[in-house]
């Protein structure tokens, strides 16, 4: 059906098919506009990106990108995981791609069926943390990871981000050893080379999250009353959207918090209100290696986090931000009434964030990763047809 494609050092006579799908138009603008551009510029690669239709499409599109629009279910809808399976199917029957890159758990779970069927030759799934956590009872924990065992059967490599997600693949027998790499996360650092300190008066509290039970937001609002009632002067900006703002809303109005929390609903600006912070906050049950905290630190301000995985592996404690225990808002408040009424702790951590992430999260380092990766794959694939011929 395909006929062979080759690597970097062989003589070919198209570039090689990517194709990137991710759930929504912005996490494509946020996760994937400067990797997939970067792939692209190769000269091996042709990278496109695959999403659910948003203003963001007509933005990339202008920039230069493929973009092939599918609507799909952010949950686990029966019927909407079937009619996005058949029309990612479709497209990739249509435009016959040699590598499907899945961002995600239900694109995950769509894209792979999809190209069992379509007979795409390379699958690979980046996982963004699994969708099972701790959080989660036991059996439906089992249930999810049962399901990430079956469909690794129909994938070629899994990309990781942190460490303790291998470990648990690993621990679950999900894929097998040779299908694993940890390829981390990374941002375009220059985006967030801010020089100076904000001088707000209230102090101001950052949390960048969807709206989501995942997010973890009243974990942070009950801190945060428990801050008002010490009588700590701060303004809690929350940038973002999602289906559980009006539930969060109708709190903040019924607990009188209107006044310290601010909402600003989906932000293109990110970059400057990080740097405008004084502090920044991350309270999710659970992570991939969340970009936040990497944007946070190249920004160089101070990062409070809760202590699970992705977040643990993102910030080190004590030195580029700080670890609360899961769920202790106790803790949290403590963490946040010490942190902004000590300018020079902020400053001395932010310093220190900045430099780990200069070292740590380059987004064209990971690129370069993904790259050799994609290389090897091709190789893989054209040696087992060369041998099929034998």
């Amino acid at each position: 059906m395909y006929s062979d494609f080759t690597s970097h050092n062989q003589n070919i006579d198209r570039k090689i098919r990517v194709l990137d799908l991710i759930n929504t138009d912005r996490s494509a603008k946020e996760l994937l506009d400067h990797r997939v551009a970067q792939v692209n510029q190769s000269g091996i690669y042709e990278n496109s990106m695959y999403c659910s239709s948003g203003e963001y499409v007509k933005r990339l599109r202008e920039k230069g990108h493929t973009v092939h629009v599918v609507e799909t279910p952010r949950g686990l809808s029966p019927v909407g995981l079937i009619v996005a399976i058949w029309k990612t199917y479709r497209l990739f029957r249509r435009f016959r791609f040699d590598i499907i890159h899945l961002h995600g758990s239900v694109i995950g779970l769509i894209g792979r069926i999809a190209a069992f069927f379509a007979q795409t030759p390379i699958v690979v799934y980046q996982v963004h943390g699994f969708h099972f956590h701790i959080a989660m009872p036991k059996f439906n924990q089992w249930i999810y990871a049962k399901i990430e065992q079956t469909l690794s059967c129909l994938t070629d490599k899994l990309l990781f981000q942190n460490q303790k997600d291998i470990d648990e693949c690993r621990r679950r027998k999900i894929a097998p050893e040779y299908k694993l790499a940890l390829v981390g996360n990374g941002i375009q650092l220059n985006d967030f080379a801010f020089d100076g300190k904000p001088n707000n008066n209230p102090p101001v509290i950052l949390y960048v999250g969807r709206f989501e039970y995942v997010k973890n937001h009243p974990m942070l609002f009950e801190a945060v009353e428990i801050l008002k009632n010490r009588q700590v002067p701060f303004v809690l900006q929350l940038a973002g959207d999602g289906d559980l703002r009006p539930i969060y809303e109708k709190w903040v109005r019924d607990h009188q918090l209107t006044e310290q929390i601010v909402f600003l609903g989906y932000c293109d600006d990110v970059p400057q209100l990080i740097a405008n912070a004084d502090v920044c906050v991350l309270v999710s049950i659970k992570e991939g290696l969340p970009r936040v905290i990497i944007e946070t630190a190249a920004a160089g301000r101070p990062m409070i986090a809760t202590d699970v995985v992705g977040n643990r592996d993102t910030l080190v404690n004590g030195e580029t931000g700080f670890l609360v225990p899961l769920n202790n808002p106790v803790a949290l408040a403590d963490r946040l009434e010490r942190l902004l009424g000590d300018p020079e702790l902020q400053n001395r951590i932010g310093q220190q964030a900045r430099i780990y992430a200069r070292q740590h999260f380059d987004e064209q380092t990971i690129t370069k990763h993904i790259i050799a990766i994609y290389d090897q794959l091709v190789e893989n694939f054209n040696k087992s047809r060369g041998n099929c011929g034998e």
